[in-house]
Protein backbone atom coordinates (compact mmCIF):
# COMPACT_ATOMS: atom_id res chain seq x y z
CA UNK A 1 0.00 0.00 0.00
CA UNK A 2 1.53 3.32 -1.20
CA UNK A 3 0.68 5.11 2.10
CA UNK A 4 3.09 3.27 3.95
CA UNK A 5 3.54 1.90 7.71
CA UNK A 6 4.94 4.59 10.33
CA UNK A 7 7.72 4.00 12.29
CA UNK A 8 10.10 5.48 14.07
CA UNK A 9 12.88 2.99 14.86
CA UNK A 10 13.06 3.06 18.10
CA UNK A 11 12.96 0.11 20.22
CA UNK A 12 10.26 -0.09 22.15
CA UNK A 13 11.19 -1.77 25.25
CA UNK A 14 13.54 0.79 26.16
CA UNK A 15 10.96 3.45 24.98
CA UNK A 16 8.59 1.56 27.46
CA UNK A 17 11.03 1.26 30.36
CA UNK A 18 11.69 4.88 30.06
CA UNK A 19 7.90 5.73 30.07
CA UNK A 20 7.82 3.74 33.14
CA UNK A 21 10.59 5.72 34.73
CA UNK A 22 8.51 8.50 34.46
CA UNK A 23 10.92 10.24 31.93
CA UNK A 24 9.24 13.60 30.34
CA UNK A 25 11.19 13.33 27.50
CA UNK A 26 10.20 10.09 26.50
CA UNK A 27 6.83 11.05 27.16
CA UNK A 28 7.07 14.32 25.16
CA UNK A 29 8.38 12.36 21.86
CA UNK A 30 5.98 9.46 22.18
CA UNK A 31 3.17 12.57 22.10
CA UNK A 32 4.83 14.63 19.18
CA UNK A 33 4.92 11.19 16.82
CA UNK A 34 1.18 9.87 17.63
CA UNK A 35 -0.87 12.93 18.31
CA UNK A 36 -2.10 13.72 15.12
CA UNK A 37 -2.75 10.18 13.99
CA UNK A 38 -4.52 9.66 17.27
CA UNK A 39 -6.42 12.94 16.42
CA UNK A 40 -7.85 11.79 12.58
CA UNK A 41 -8.55 8.10 14.46
CA UNK A 42 -10.66 9.51 17.17
CA UNK A 43 -12.51 11.16 14.53
CA UNK A 44 -13.51 8.18 13.16
CA UNK A 45 -15.77 7.63 16.53
CA UNK A 46 -16.38 11.28 17.56
CA UNK A 47 -17.92 14.01 14.66
CA UNK A 48 -17.07 16.72 17.00
CA UNK A 49 -13.34 17.93 16.61
CA UNK A 50 -13.28 19.24 20.26
CA UNK A 51 -14.62 16.11 21.26
CA UNK A 52 -11.96 14.11 19.96
CA UNK A 53 -9.30 16.36 21.06
CA UNK A 54 -10.40 15.49 24.63
CA UNK A 55 -10.47 11.66 23.81
CA UNK A 56 -6.78 11.70 23.13
CA UNK A 57 -5.69 13.74 25.52
CA UNK A 58 -7.61 11.38 27.97
CA UNK A 59 -5.66 8.90 26.54
CA UNK A 60 -2.39 10.12 27.05
CA UNK A 61 -3.41 10.82 30.72
CA UNK A 62 -4.83 7.19 30.84
CA UNK A 63 -1.02 6.15 29.46
CA UNK A 64 0.63 8.00 32.33
CA UNK A 65 -1.40 6.75 34.89
CA UNK A 66 -1.55 3.00 33.49
CA UNK A 67 1.81 2.06 32.20
CA UNK A 68 3.60 0.98 35.22
CA UNK A 69 0.53 -1.59 35.01
CA UNK A 70 1.23 -2.64 31.28
CA UNK A 71 2.46 -6.07 30.84
CA UNK A 72 3.64 -5.78 27.09
CA UNK A 73 0.99 -8.24 25.96
CA UNK A 74 1.01 -6.64 22.92
CA UNK A 75 3.01 -3.37 21.42
CA UNK A 76 2.47 -0.08 23.18
CA UNK A 77 1.01 1.36 19.88
CA UNK A 78 -1.87 -1.07 20.09
CA UNK A 79 -2.53 -0.52 23.50
CA UNK A 80 -2.58 2.78 23.04
CA UNK A 81 -5.14 2.70 20.03
CA UNK A 82 -7.43 0.64 21.87
CA UNK A 83 -7.72 2.34 25.06
CA UNK A 84 -7.93 5.88 22.65
CA UNK A 85 -11.06 3.70 20.90
CA UNK A 86 -12.50 2.70 24.33
CA UNK A 87 -12.42 6.37 25.57
CA UNK A 88 -13.91 7.72 22.22
CA UNK A 89 -16.70 5.48 22.27
CA UNK A 90 -17.48 6.06 25.69
CA UNK A 91 -17.76 9.53 24.62
CA UNK A 92 -19.40 8.66 21.39
CA UNK A 93 -22.12 7.09 23.32
CA UNK A 94 -22.81 9.49 26.06
CA UNK A 95 -23.48 12.01 23.88
CA UNK A 96 -25.45 10.16 21.50
CA UNK A 97 -23.72 10.43 18.39
CA UNK A 98 -21.57 7.54 17.82
CA UNK A 99 -21.63 6.04 14.02
CA UNK A 100 -23.80 3.25 13.27
CA UNK A 101 -22.72 0.29 11.15
CA UNK A 102 -25.06 0.99 8.16
CA UNK A 103 -23.06 4.14 7.89
CA UNK A 104 -19.84 2.75 7.92
CA UNK A 105 -18.66 1.87 4.30
CA UNK A 106 -20.02 -1.37 4.00
CA UNK A 107 -22.55 -1.21 1.05
CA UNK A 108 -20.80 1.39 -0.78
CA UNK A 109 -18.81 -0.53 -4.13
CA UNK A 110 -15.03 -0.85 -3.87
CA UNK A 111 -15.25 0.85 -7.57
CA UNK A 112 -16.58 3.21 -9.23
CA UNK A 113 -19.33 1.55 -11.23
CA UNK A 114 -19.71 4.06 -13.67
CA UNK A 115 -16.28 2.34 -15.42
CA UNK A 116 -17.89 -1.11 -16.03
CA UNK A 117 -20.21 -1.61 -19.25
CA UNK A 118 -23.74 -3.50 -19.11
CA UNK A 119 -22.18 -6.85 -19.41
CA UNK A 120 -19.58 -6.27 -16.24
CA UNK A 121 -16.87 -5.85 -18.53
CA UNK A 122 -14.08 -3.21 -18.18
CA UNK A 123 -14.83 0.34 -19.91
CA UNK A 124 -11.79 2.01 -17.82
CA UNK A 125 -9.34 -0.72 -16.74
CA UNK A 126 -7.35 -0.31 -13.43
CA UNK A 127 -3.58 1.07 -14.39
CA UNK A 128 -0.84 -1.24 -12.94
CA UNK A 129 -0.33 -0.87 -9.55
CA UNK A 130 3.49 -0.98 -10.33
CA UNK A 131 3.48 2.22 -12.76
CA UNK A 132 2.12 4.69 -9.75
CA UNK A 133 5.41 5.44 -9.37
CA UNK A 134 6.27 8.47 -6.50
CA UNK A 135 9.00 9.72 -9.08
CA UNK A 136 7.00 10.31 -11.46
CA UNK A 137 5.86 13.39 -9.30
CA UNK A 138 8.45 15.42 -7.59
CA UNK A 139 9.80 13.59 -4.18
CA UNK A 140 6.12 11.96 -4.35
CA UNK A 141 5.20 14.69 -2.27
CA UNK A 142 1.95 15.14 -4.16
CA UNK A 143 1.13 11.76 -4.63
CA UNK A 144 1.60 11.32 -0.31
CA UNK A 145 -0.83 14.39 -0.10
CA UNK A 146 -3.05 13.17 -2.33
CA UNK A 147 -3.93 9.89 -0.57
CA UNK A 148 -3.94 11.53 2.89
CA UNK A 149 -6.74 13.85 0.97
CA UNK A 150 -8.49 10.78 -0.33
CA UNK A 151 -8.65 8.83 3.38
CA UNK A 152 -10.00 12.27 5.21
CA UNK A 153 -12.84 11.85 3.11
CA UNK A 154 -13.52 7.76 3.36
CA UNK A 155 -16.53 6.65 5.26
CA UNK A 156 -15.08 6.24 9.36
CA UNK A 157 -14.70 2.77 9.83
CA UNK A 158 -12.99 2.33 6.29
CA UNK A 159 -10.61 5.12 7.24
CA UNK A 160 -9.99 3.71 10.64
CA UNK A 161 -8.90 0.60 9.35
CA UNK A 162 -6.58 1.75 6.81
CA UNK A 163 -4.88 4.20 9.57
CA UNK A 164 -4.19 1.22 11.79
CA UNK A 165 -2.98 -0.86 8.97
CA UNK A 166 -1.40 0.90 6.21
CA UNK A 167 -0.58 4.06 8.51
CA UNK A 168 0.56 3.03 11.92
CA UNK A 169 1.47 -0.65 10.94
CA UNK A 170 -1.16 -2.88 13.11
CA UNK A 171 -1.53 -6.25 12.40
CA UNK A 172 -4.92 -7.39 10.90
CA UNK A 173 -5.59 -9.24 14.59
CA UNK A 174 -4.77 -5.92 16.36
CA UNK A 175 -6.92 -3.67 13.83
CA UNK A 176 -9.85 -6.35 15.02
CA UNK A 177 -9.29 -6.02 18.09
CA UNK A 178 -9.29 -2.29 18.63
CA UNK A 179 -12.02 -1.63 16.03
CA UNK A 180 -14.01 -4.83 17.38
CA UNK A 181 -15.08 -6.29 13.93
CA UNK A 182 -14.58 -9.53 12.63
CA UNK A 183 -11.54 -10.04 10.41
CA UNK A 184 -14.34 -10.68 7.26
CA UNK A 185 -15.45 -7.27 7.95
CA UNK A 186 -12.17 -6.14 8.27
CA UNK A 187 -11.17 -7.19 5.12
CA UNK A 188 -14.00 -5.51 3.27
CA UNK A 189 -13.45 -2.03 4.44
CA UNK A 190 -9.46 -2.41 3.97
CA UNK A 191 -9.92 -3.40 0.53
CA UNK A 192 -13.11 -1.00 0.02
CA UNK A 193 -10.47 2.20 1.68
CA UNK A 194 -7.81 0.58 -0.18
CA UNK A 195 -9.42 0.79 -3.47
CA UNK A 196 -11.06 4.46 -3.13
CA UNK A 197 -7.49 6.14 -2.78
CA UNK A 198 -6.12 3.60 -5.42
CA UNK A 199 -8.60 4.72 -7.40
CA UNK A 200 -8.09 8.34 -7.11
CA UNK A 201 -4.31 7.69 -7.37
CA UNK A 202 -4.77 6.24 -10.34
CA UNK A 203 -6.80 9.30 -11.59
CA UNK A 204 -4.36 11.71 -10.86
CA UNK A 205 -1.09 9.06 -12.31
CA UNK A 206 -3.69 9.51 -15.22
CA UNK A 207 -3.58 13.52 -15.57
CA UNK A 208 0.20 13.36 -14.58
Amino acid sequence: MVLGAAGSGRDERALIQALKRGDEQAFRQLVAEQQKSMLAFARTFLRDPAAAEEAVQDTWLALISGIARFEERSSLKSWTFAVLANIARAKAKRNGRSVSFSDMGYNDPAVDPDRFSGDGSWLSPPGRWSEINPERIVGGKQLLAHAMAVLETLPANQRAVVTLRDLEGLSPEEACAILEVSEANHRILLHRGRARIRAALEALMGNS
